[in-house]
């Protein structure tokens, strides 16, 4: 055992430079004591091989040992404290680039104690609140979770005891003007002027539904935009295309019983008129103020095509009569417009005007109560060919069918 601690340290000197060799020979032997294993195994520092997290086994230069927890939207997606959770308090940092040169709040997200009772300074023990301490989802280019006992103390002070902060939220609105339950002191930690996660400004959201609505696309989700806590533009995309940018300011209840801060009003319902057909739609939330975009969601919908039957197509003296039903879901209960052609040719483009209870009594997506025609064309003696199209919103036509008549 001695001799490999010789070699050891051997090794180890060789890794420092000669200036401070000395006065760091003394970690070197503690990391012997310590971590002999380690250090012997492991291209680390002897310093990091005494030095550890609590809770942790990582380097002391990480982030999850810097001695600050890590933001909820790192963890969850949103930049809201987290269910189980109660804002304890909150500080700033004044000129935040973050925040266009005005201050950047930082407020924390203690855990709630329940039934266990705390000590003098307000906080109880994470074995008593549940909370477990460590690195952010074990990592350690992440800042710690549940180990930080403290509270600053302007929020929900009808809570005399509260748990280890479990996440921190950052916004560039005042805490006061968006959670009534914290107060205006001001406490204020420059250290913190560089803390940041992407995640704190970027929107997030969700597509809830994408149906065809008759000819239209109906696209229903929510989205919060998480630097400010404002309205989220929403940019929808069909197949690569912008189809649609509206603000997520539809009432959602649900949304405000998930995060409490954001409000009711977060949600999307547009509805537009789309091609028959397969579709890719897509969705991102956008910040107003930074242009940052966030992917919420994709769905594939079909558009319903128009619909109907050639029922009839009898030739007669001089005439042709043709008969049926049309049905086109972009019209949604407006007659339908159908199009006659008589070898080929284009005769006649017009509404549907005659009443079919049997269509109408089928629930066929678009019928009109007068989705039937019925037509009598004039033509010339000898065998033809008649076809009858529903003519979409868009201008294209559909084929219904095609029959051989005789002309006498």
């Amino acid at each position: 055992m001695t001799s490999l601690a010789e070699r050891v340290v051997g090794v180890a000197s060789r890794r420092l430079d000669r200036r401070g060799f000395l006065g760091r020979s003394a970690v070197i032997g503690s990391a012997l004591v310590v971590a002999p294993a380690e250090l012997a195994l492991r291209p680390t520092s002897a310093y990091a091989a005494v030095c550890r997290c609590r809770g942790s086994n990582c380097a002391c230069g990480s982030l999850c040992c810097d001695g600050y927890t890590e933001f909820c939207c790192t963890s969850t997606g949103a930049n809201a404290c987290p269910d189980g959770t109660i804002t304890g308090g909150w500080w700033k940092v004044d000129g935040s680039a973050y925040c266009g040169g005005s201050a950047r709040y930082y407020l924390d997200c203690n855990a709630q104690c329940g039934p266990c009772g705390c000590g003098p300074n307000g906080v109880c023990s994470g074995a008593c609140s549940g909370t477990p301490c460590g690195c952010d989802g074990g990592r350690c280019d992440r800042r710690k979770s549940g180990c930080t006992q403290f509270r600053y103390g302007q929020c929900h002070q009808e809570t005399p005891c509260i748990g280890p902060i479990v996440c921190r939220v950052v916004t560039c609105t005042p805490p006061w003007l968006f959670d009534p339950a914290c107060g205006t002191s001001s406490r204020t930690d420059e250290r913190t002027r560089n803390h940041h996660r992407p995640c704190a400004l970027e929107p997030f959201g969700a597509i809830d539904d994408c149906v065809d609505a008759g000819g239209s696309i109906r696209v229903v989700g929510w989205a919060v935009d998480n630097r400010d806590y404002g309205t989220s533009l929403v940019r929808i995309y069909v197949d690569g295309q912008v189809w649609a940018d509206v603000d997520a300011n539809v009432e959602r209840p649900d949304v405000a019983a998930a995060w409490p801060v954001f409000g009711s009003r977060r949600g999307f319902d547009v509805v537009q008129v789309a091609a028959a057909g397969q579709h890719v739609v897509c969705a991102y939330a956008i910040d107003r103020t930074t242009g940052i975009g966030r992917f919420v969601g994709f769905r594939l919908v079909t558009v319903a095509s128009p619909t109907g039957s050639l029922d009839t197509a009898v030739g007669g003296v001089g005439v042709i009569s043709v008969a049926g039903w049309a049905a086109d879901p972009g019209r949604w209960a407006a007659p339908a417009v159908v199009r006659v052609s008589v070898d080929g040719v284009a005769v006649i483009e017009t509404g549907t005007s005659v009443p079919r209870p049997d269509v109408f009594a089928a629930g066929v997506p678009g019928a009109s109560p007068t989705p039937g025609f019925s037509l009598d064309l004039g033509a010339t003696a000898g065998p033809h060919e008649v076809c009858v199209d529903v003519v979409g919103w868009t201008g294209a036509a559909t084929r219904l069918a095609c029959a051989p008549v005789l002309v006498v």
